[in-house]
């Protein structure tokens, strides 16, 4: 028999069509092992519940809740209800770029970092959401010369509309969305790009066009978190992941996954930041 593909594992069907809505999500594509989606994930629990791991942290998700998940974290499913079921919208980022691009009234503001845990909806907001999704799948299905401008105009009607609950409920600041926020969002999405790269503040900086004071002021006002601890609390995550769930490869491998061309570097990065050698790590969680 063959095994139906997960949404989160239609690669190549959700690049070439941009967005997809997918409505019978019963199960997640691994359990036990770390999923690292390529993608922009908005997940509505209709009923059951899921329990997760998010960039380290667990996260449970129930009925009526919501979580949006932007590209390059770290899920890791544990384990779910046998009546769990859900609905994905999964966006490539070339697609949404592409329609902030072409369609110059099309203003959908970044996910807030904080937004990546799940949220419970209200009867109604929920079925605000789910309308949203339905809409959504039924547009981006069409073959149409409208098809981008129709999706456009439904996103931007989505994302406020999950943004006005958020208000609602309590878990958003009622701010306005300011430019310091915007900045915010631009840092943590270059780290998930670009932490390969570089580890340093100095560089984020000039790659966001920023003095590196300046830079570094808005991200602490903005979370209270040191922008060089934001940087290592993702490569630690990544490190983390790769030395518990890929045993096929040694200390050396990692660190060059991680894009650190040393691997004594390696160490003493990640010794600094956890208390523990690689290796220690390792060991701890065989």
């Amino acid at each position: 028999m063959k095994t139906i593909s997960h949404p989160l594992e239609l690669t190549n069907q959700i690049t070439d069509r941009g967005l997809m809505v997918f409505d019978n999500v019963s199960k997640m594509p691994i359990y036990d092992k770390p999923f690292t989606s390529p993608f922009i994930v908005i997940c509505l629990n209709h009923q059951g519940w899921l329990k997760t791991n998010f960039d380290m942290q667990i996260v449970e998700f129930h009925a009526h809740d919501i979580a949006m998940i932007p590209p390059g974290h770290i899920i890791l499913a544990q384990e779910s209800s046998d009546d769990f079921h859900a609905s994905m919208l999964i966006v490539s980022p070339h697609f949404l770029d592409k329609l902030n691009h072409s369609h110059h009234h099309f203003t959908i503001n970044p996910l807030e970092y904080h937004y990546n845990s799940a949220s419970h909806l209200n009867d109604k907001q929920y079925e605000g959401i789910l309308g949203v999704f339905h809409m959504l799948k039924a547009i981006s299905q069409l073959n149409h010369p409208d098809r981008e401008e129709m999706l456009a105009n439904q996103m931007e009607l989505g994302t406020e509309l999950i943004e006005i609950y958020l208000h609602e409920n309590g878990i958003m600041s009622t701010q306005e969305f300011n430019a310091s926020q915007q900045l915010l969002n631009r840092f943590l999405n270059t780290v998930v790009k670009h932490f390969r790269d570089s580890r340093e503040v100095q560089y984020y900086a000039k790659q966001l066009c920023l003095s590196p004071k300046y830079f570094g002021s808005v991200i602490k006002q903005q979370t209270g978190i040191e922008a060089n601890e934001w940087i290592s609390r993702y490569v630690v995550i990544q490190a983390k992941t790769l030395l518990r769930h890929r045993k096929d490869l040694n200390i050396q491998q990692v660190s060059y996954q991680l894009g650190f061309n040393d691997p004594a570097a390696f160490t003493r990065y990640f010794k600094a930041n956890v208390g523990l050698s690689p290796k220690e790590y390792r060991m701890q969680h065989e």
